[in-house]
Formats: structure tokens, C-alpha cells, sequence
């Protein structure tokens, strides 16, 4: 009994101080939660794309830039349309000529996928997200752009 009390209270404790700093498990918005909010302070969004089902928008894929720290944040976020139902949704992004493999964050989340962040540079990334609705696939991957 006394193992398990010690235990509910360390969770309890961790879950109210990660509260105080404001972090949520990826996926699970915040009060008030925007796309540039997500990538965290100094992002400036530099491009996005909407997911639409004829004049709907189901989400949307958001570029930002951190110009002091070089580094490129994407996020995929629910539209109202889409708000609040637990649906496949991902995002990713990839640096040209960093060797390193896409990052991607892919999951069932119900209000947004991200952020995946990677240092650019000077060199040209290629970003993209999805969400699946209703039986459809609505996705998208730029081309490398927003080089240097």
C-alpha cells in the first residue's frame, strides 16, 4: 500500500510540474495552442499547405524558420472542421545534404502532429504532413525549397 501511495504521489508531482512549465505530450494542445506556439519562441512561419475536401479545410502543414538557430520547425494542425477527433495526422521534414534521415511524427492525434525540427542552414529542406478523413488521404511533401 505505502509503494503505491509513493508512486500515485511522484506521478502526481511530475504531471503538476510539467504542467507549470507547459509541456504536453505531442499531439494533446495546450489552452490556446497556434502552429507557431508549438515550434516554440524565435519560429517565423515561412510557407504553408491546406488540406482541403472540396471548400473545407481539414488542416493544415506549417514551415516555420528560427533564424538565430538556423533550425526548421513542421507542424500539421487541425482545422476546425477537423478539431477534436482523433484521426491520422503527420508531419515531416528533411535538410539536403545533412545526411541524416527525414524526422517525421505520425500518429492519432486530435488536434496536431509535431513539431519535427531539423537544422537547415543554408541548405534547402523538403517538408510535408498528412491527415486522413473519413476514409481519404489527404497529404502532401513540397519540393526542396527555402534553400539558405
Amino acid at each position: 500500500m505505502r509503494t503505491s501511495v509513493r508512486h500515485s504521489a511522484v506521478i502526481t508531482s511530475a504531471v503538476a510540474a510539467l504542467a507549470a512549465l507547459g509541456a504536453a505530450p505531442a499531439g494533446a494542445a495546450p489552452a490556446a495552442a497556434t502552429p507557431a506556439s508549438v515550434c516554440g519562441s524565435g519560429y517565423t512561419q515561412i510557407d504553408s499547405h491546406a488540406f482541403r475536401d472540396s471548400s473545407v479545410e481539414l488542416a493544415r502543414v506549417y514551415l516555420f524558420y528560427n533564424a538565430s538557430t538556423k533550425y526548421n520547425c513542421v507542424v500539421t494542425f487541425h482545422a476546425s472542421a477537423t478539431a477534436g477527433q482523433t484521426l491520422t495526422t503527420g508531419a515531416w521534414l528533411d535538410v539536403d545534404g545533412d545526411g541524416k534521415e527525414q524526422v517525421k511524427d505520425q500518429g492519432k492525434y486530435s488536434s496536431y502532429a509535431g513539431p519535427v525540427r531539423l537544422a537547415a542552414g543554408t541548405h534547402c529542406v523538403k517538408w510535408g504532413g498528412l491527415i486522413e478523413v473519413g476514409g481519404g488521404t489527404y497529404s502532401y511533401t513540397s519540393p526542396w525549397s527555402h534553400c539558405g
